[in-house]
């Protein structure tokens, strides 16, 4: 009989922890399931180091754990295959300094004034909590409508932060009181995604002692229970089959694309790198064409909202057909979402971006 398979996916890669959660993982369906993960060489001489420190030279790694190589330029690609057809996913939030980092907001703002917009544009935009290249695999697991077979495992110290992100990363738009001052931060658009986790399938933490250690014993007695009912359910769980080409690359002619599986034009951008892509049919823009109806200060400024530059920027039209964005007829009206605080925008007049 074959034996199911669980996903081992990681949100900060050089966090040494990922190795010790993936023993406890190993130890806790050692007789039940594979474990998938994907990697590097590098990855393996790690791996097999923790590996001998958790259980010596009785158990043999490749028996329960199978390394997937991978490269800079195929993980993505290699990473939503392996999303799409194993049996269950456990994704490891872990933050990529000490500590995850406080939620800055600007200087408070005690009268009412006309600038308001500016002061709120210069409010800074947290930093990321993790690895931003990984976080846009909970993008994945959403597209391919995994989170309902997803386990989520942090170490417990931060799961008051990460439920406040979960949270805050649901919400719409930002928060102001009277004064235009912010009462919730502003997240960049790869911690938004954070907010999809409220989706997953439930939560483990651990505790992982001072004195170190290559094994959690009570957390794989935890997580066991939690992993064999995903399995369990995961037959039996309907979903919409992906076409997983559909999600990478670029194309010129039409796809059926999230979040709404309709049909879509992105013919100029990588689908894979699109945080936030728009309902309803749509055909992408190219930032060269934008570049060059855009004045000068609309393209220096960039995003209305975060001022990221242009390049940062989505922009598409809605419908199949382009008809331009010159000329007396009938034009295109060029749209835009910014990748970086996922705000939306759109042409003013014929050369200036403006917020929605």
């Amino acid at each position: 009989m074959t034996r199911p398979h669980i996903l081992f996916l990681r949100t900060f890669k050089p966090d040494p922890l990922n190795f010790v959660v993936l023993n406890s993982l190993a130890h806790a369906v050692r007789d039940t399931a594979v474990i998938e993960i994907v990697g590097d060489l590098r990855d393996r001489v790690v791996m097999e180091a923790s590996w001998r420190e958790a259980f010596g030279h009785d158990v043999a790694m490749v028996d329960i754990v199978e390394l997937l190589p991978s490269t800079r330029e195929a993980w993505r690609r290699d990473v939503l295959s392996r999303i799409e057809a194993v049996d269950g996913v456990v994704l490891h939030i872990s933050p990529k300094d000490i500590d995850f980092p406080e939620f800055p907001f600007g200087p408070p703002i005690y009268e009412m004034s006309g600038d308001r917009w500016e002061q709120f544009m210069d409010s800074p935009l947290a930093r990321p909590i993790t690895g931003r290249g990984l976080l846009r695999e909970i993008c994945y697991l959403n597209r391919l409508q995994r989170l309902p077979d997803t386990v989520v495992v942090c170490d417990a110290r931060y799961q008051p932060t990460l439920d406040d992100l979960i949270a805050l990363g649901g919400t719409m738009g930002d928060a102001t009181d009277i004064r235009g001052n912010l009462v919730t931060p502003r997240l960049t658009a790869i911690d938004k995604q954070v907010g999809h986790l409220r989706k997953a399938y439930g939560g483990v933490t651990y505790r992982h002692p001072p004195n170190g250690g290559a094994l959690l014993p009570e957390f794989a007695a935890a997580l066991a229970p939690t992993l064999l009912e995903v399995i369990a359910s995961h037959g039996s769980r309907e979903r919409p089959t992906a076409e997983l080409n559909n999600l990478l690359g670029t194309s010129a002619t039409p796809r059926r694309l999230p979040p709404d599986a309709e049909l879509k034009i992105v013919a100029f951008t990588n689908v894979e790198e699109v945080l936030f892509l728009p309902p309803g049919e749509l055909t992408e823009i190219s930032h060269k064409e934008m570049g060059q109806i855009l004045n000068r200060e609309a393209a220096r400024l960039g995003c209305p909202y975060c001022r990221a530059r242009l390049s940062e920027i989505f922009f598409f039209t809605r419908g199949l057909q382009r008809h331009g964005l010159k000329g007396d007829g009938e034009r295109d009206w060029p749209n835009g979402i910014c990748q970086v605080c996922g705000r939306k925008s759109s042409l003013f007049g014929d050369d200036v971006l403006m917020p929605q």
